[in-house]
């Protein structure tokens, strides 16, 4: 038996471990039908399992899962299935998918994942409603959210942002501080090559 038709008995098991193998495998593999393989995995009652299977929807590179992979964004109870399915939407840009990093910045939150992943995206989409977003990443209370934020604010700094990287010089992380200044020369720099 093949490798491929080995992984596809093997998401058959009880055993969750040779389930998540087994999607690896298949999400290595890339065969035609791994979308198909794999999108029945996403409703698991196991979140690992759901887990897995939204990291190799995001391996298998095809748009097709984009659909499944917000679905799970918007739905899953478990961060770190979300975490996932958010990863797994790195490769593409679409106004959905920013719909869903928006709702993100929104949603309570539990850990500081979702929202490093939300904010290195939102720099993908150069409009004010992005910028929103992450000015709102930028006052999280976790500083390693805070710098996934700077670093995307500085990708899209504007005119606009300028009293919030101000504020963002007063930051107890050097870098956040760094970036902040780097920001505001940018914008200096940008505001003296305008023709009077």
């Amino acid at each position: 038996m093949n490798e491929l038709q080995t992984a596809i008995s093997d998401l058959q098991s009880k055993n969750s471990e040779i389930k998540e193998l087994a999607l690896d495998k298949i999400g290595t593999l890339k065969p035609d039908n791994a979308l198909e393989l794999i999108v029945p995995f996403l409703s698991d009652k196991n979140p690992q399992i759901r887990e897995t299977a939204a990291c190799n929807l995001g391996d298998i590179n095809d748009s097709r899962s984009v659909p499944y992979l917000i679905e799970l964004v918007k739905k899953d109870p478990e961060e770190s299935v979300r975490s996932e399915a958010l990863s797994a939407l790195e490769s593409y840009e679409e106004p959905e998918i920013f719909n869903c990093l928006v709702d993100e910045v929104h949603r309570e939150k539990k850990s500081r994942r979702p929202r490093q992943i939300v904010a290195k995206q939102l720099q993908r989409y150069d409009n004010e409603q992005s910028i929103d977003a992450l000015i709102i990443l930028l006052q999280d209370e976790d500083v390693y959210v805070r710098i996934f934020a700077a670093d995307s604010l500085l990708e899209l700094n504007r005119p606009r942002i300028d009293v919030i990287w101000k504020q963002a010089l007063n930051d107890e992380s050097t870098y956040i501080r760094e970036i902040a200044n780097k920001a505001i020369t940018n914008l200096q720099n940008y505001d003296n090559l305008k023709p009077a």
